[in-house]
């Protein structure tokens, strides 16, 4: 097979979720609106956070650390972007592996057993649609920041760095959920199992509190959570300016996640189009 015989195979899959998304306006309705209620509700409700100060020990007269201190802003907005759009991304993400499931119980996969297309196509085009959703979806709610008073530290590149590394972790944590999906076949169980490997991660990082002021076992889980990484590359390029380290560790993150879950799909998915 020729390499643009597979790369028209790839477009046509690819294009065929994008036109399945389109023409589901109310996913698409509460696909952007559920960040844009946690984007509001969630800042407005601890705006107060801020006003968080830690004492230093053994400081004679007593002095203390504040939010900004910890985060490089007094904006709580600000500092919550990165949590916004991780959540935007994992929620997408999950939604990959409902896709799955429901062309497994249409018969469309059947269809694909037998049709003229290499198999890897059909996951190539899935993943790629995938990543595309989550990239506007990110974009999305960076408008919405910007209409909010959020500013991007590290400019135009920092900006096409944060759209990188949404998109690329979103298509490695799509992973989880397509496995799950071809795993199980089954909608309610890819969905419960999603949320519960998904959302509690989300707590457990530095996304939605700075970690001087998260309790201390969470302080001894947040290093172990993939989250954490991403957050921290985020409110870097959001807040403070250029780590590199930051940047590298969120990269290698997102290339181990993505080594796993990625290639656990693939094996079961090939088992699956073949049994």
């Amino acid at each position: 097979m020729s390499v643009a015989n597979y790369v028209s195979e790839v477009n046509g899959i690819f294009g065929r979720w994008i036109k399945k998304t389109l023409r589901r306006p109310q996913f698409l309705f509460f696909s952007l609106v559920q960040p844009i209620v946690w984007f509001v509700l969630f800042t407005y409700a601890f705006q107060s956070i801020t006003n968080i100060s830690v004492p230093i020990t053994g400081t004679s007269p007593p002095r203390f650390l504040t939010f900004k201190d910890f985060t490089g802003t007094s904006s709580y907005i600000t500092f919550f972007t990165a949590a916004v759009i991780i959540q935007t991304v994992i929620s997408s993400a999950m939604q990959s592996g409902m896709g799955m499931v429901t062309d497994l119980e249409s018969g469309y996969m059947d269809k694909m057993r037998v049709a003229p297309i290499h198999r890897s196509a059909i996951l190539m085009g899935k993943v790629l649609s995938d990543g595309t959703r989550i990239l506007i979806q990110t974009g999305v709610i960076l408008v919405l920041g910007f209409a909010l008073g959020v500013t991007i530290e590290t400019g135009v590149v920092g900006l096409l760095l944060l759209l990188a590394i949404a998109m690329t972790f979103g298509i490695a944590w799509s992973g989880i959920s397509t496995f799950v999906g071809l795993a199980t076949k089954n909608s309610e169980t890819t969905l419960m199992i999603s949320i519960l490997t998904t959302f509690p991660l989300l707590f457990l990082s530095t996304a939605m509190m700075p970690k001087p002021l998260l309790a201390d076992w969470i302080q001894a889980v947040a290093p172990y959570n993939p989250m954490t990484y991403i957050a921290d590359a985020l409110h870097g390029l959001i807040i403070t300016g250029y780590d590199w380290t930051t940047l590298a560790y969120a990269v290698i993150t997102i290339l181990a996640v993505g080594a796993v879950s990625l290639s656990a799909t693939t094996s079961m998915f090939r088992r699956t189009v073949s049994g």
